[in-house]
């Protein structure tokens, strides 16, 4: 089995302080990146859910309004029927039980609009805790690409603006949760 490379040693102090916070901001950058994953998911699994809210919405309204129909159908054909043959028996039960089914479906529309609102707002919610992750990681996988060229040229003030864009990708990571 052939021998493993050696791998470098940080000798120098300042590439010790370089390596530790490029490990730091990687750490983070991870950990910001599940976060942001998680949110993604979450935004999808909610607007799919929103979808179907919408599409049991949709079937109530045509429920509703074929009832709304069948009841004004069935008061025209008593009407229209002559006097001398009346009613066909049970008519009125069934007007009257073809409205309440209408009522029932409009009060259910109403319940199935609010939940598929609700579902809407949390998906935004999670799309926006999403686009957070993303720039905090974006900053973050930047800090750590200026901080690795930092150890290669020894330039403090390029390690300190990795310091300082890797800060900025943490505070938005950190606003993501809340």
């Amino acid at each position: 089995m052939p021998d493993t490379p050696d791998l470098p040693e940080a000798k120098d102090p300042f590439e010790r302080r370089v390596a530790i916070s490029i490990a730091i901001m990687a750490v983070l950058l991870s950990v910001i990146s599940t976060k942001g994953d998680n949110a993604k998911t979450d935004a999808i699994l909610k607007t799919n859910d929103a979808s179907n809210q919408w599409a049991f919405f949709q079937a109530k309204s045509v429920k509703g309004h074929l009832t709304n129909l069948e009841a004004e159908l069935a008061v025209l054909i008593s009407q229209g029927l002559s006097p001398q043959a009346g009613k066909p028996p049970g008519t009125d039960e069934l007007i009257k039980k073809l409205k309440q089914n209408s009522e029932r479906y409009d009060s259910e529309k109403e319940e199935i609009k609010g939940k598929a609102e609700e579902l809407q707002k949390e998906a935004g919610k999670n799309s926006e805790i999403n686009d957070k992750c993303d720039l905090a990681a974006l900053l973050l996988q930047i800090a750590v690409v200026i901080a690795s060229v930092a150890i290669l040229t020894h330039w403090r003030l390029m390690w300190y603006g990795s310091l300082a864009l890797g800060g900025a990708g943490a505070v938005a990571g950190i606003t993501a949760y809340f």
